[in-house]
């Protein structure tokens, strides 16, 4: 190889070199380009293995979770286990086991009636026995305990249940989803807005992979703020070791940053919040006419930001 192709072979390797970066570091945070937050090939691959040994053991009867938290037995619905999970090796026998047919969904039966709860408090037997609760939040007029039903209902698939990046489509997709639990170098770092828009309009609102699809259409603008307050809420939470880790995480976020200016409260007045809900109006599937999003409708349990801010301090 003659001197001038050696030079011009090194000058294209060095080409090379910021396009491989770039194409590492498409995620945005505080305005500076970084890797995305996701899990290796080989987590997502076990990740998966382990929802699909969880299914199985409901099939023949077997308690005990495998994919996340060792206490607890929710991949396969509310009611799997049936007897007390021992403390040390979390061994259980499943409801759906031949010898007892029984799952405690029974005794959350029986104690809805026995206290005659109703309403919200027949509500919270069932959604917020075997999760995180909170009483406070760190998104003024948003509500983690909400947000949290909505992620467990759409999101889980691809983000996994503690929010890892983890679920059992995440090894289908390209990019890997975010591990919405990096605070510190990420989340903590994008702004109310941000995910917001990321949320209602998927990741081609924000120049990213339309591989997050878009929300809008399905939840109302409060349930993504409330959204919102769970990803806050679980900001560089601590490895699950004890039932007292999984039901309190202790979150990183700090409420007063300029990442929490826009809230619920107050986007209506904030001229950054205004602008993109325009461009995601503008954008979303069935808007134009008459058919137009961003309001509030009323009905079930759900509250509007100012009711949350009273009962969320």
């Amino acid at each position: 190889m003659n001197a001038k192709w050696l030079v011009l072979l090194v000058a294209a390797l060095f080409a090379m070199v910021p396009a491989a970066m770039a194409a590492e570091k498409r995620c945005k945070a505080a305005g500076e380009k970084v890797e995305c937050p996701t899990q290796t090939k080989e987590s997502l691959e076990k990740a998966r293995e382990n929802y699909g040994k969880e299914a199985m053991d409901m099939l023949r009867g077997a308690g005990g979770s495998t994919y996340g938290i060792a206490p607890f037995d929710y991949l396969t619905g509310v009611g799997k286990r049936s007897s007390k999970a021992n403390t040390k090796t979390f061994e259980v026998e499943s409801g759906y086991a031949k010898g007892t047919g029984k799952t405690e969904m029974w005794d959350r039966y029986d104690k809805m009636k026995k206290t005659q709860a109703f309403g919200e408090n027949a509500y919270n037997l069932w959604t917020n026995a075997w999760s995180p609760s909170f009483k406070t939040s760190l998104v003024p007029g948003a509500n983690p305990n909400e947000g949290k039903q909505w992620f467990y209902t759409y999101c889980v698939a691809c983000h996994g249940w503690l929010l890892h990046g983890d679920g059992p489509n995440a090894i289908l997709l390209d990019p890997y989803p975010r591990n919405l639990t990096d605070g510190a170098e990420y989340m903590n770092k994008k702004t109310n807005v941000e995910l917001f828009t990321v949320i209602k309009g998927g990741g081609t609102a924000v120049e990213l992979s339309d591989a997050m699809p878009a929300w809008g259409n399905l939840l109302q603008d409060q349930d993504i703020w409330n959204v919102i307050a769970w990803i806050r809420a679980n900001a560089d939470t601590k490895p699950i070791t004890s039932v007292a880790d999984y039901l309190a995480p202790q979150s990183s976020f700090d409420p007063k940053s300029a990442a929490n200016a826009v809230t619920p409260l107050n986007a209506a007045n904030s001229a950054e919040f205004k602008e993109a809900q325009e461009m995601l109006e503008a954008s979303l599937a069935g808007r134009g006419g008459d058919l137009k999003g961003a309001g509030f409708v009323d009905g079930g349990l759900r509250k509007t930001a100012e009711e949350e801010a009273k009962r969320m301090k």
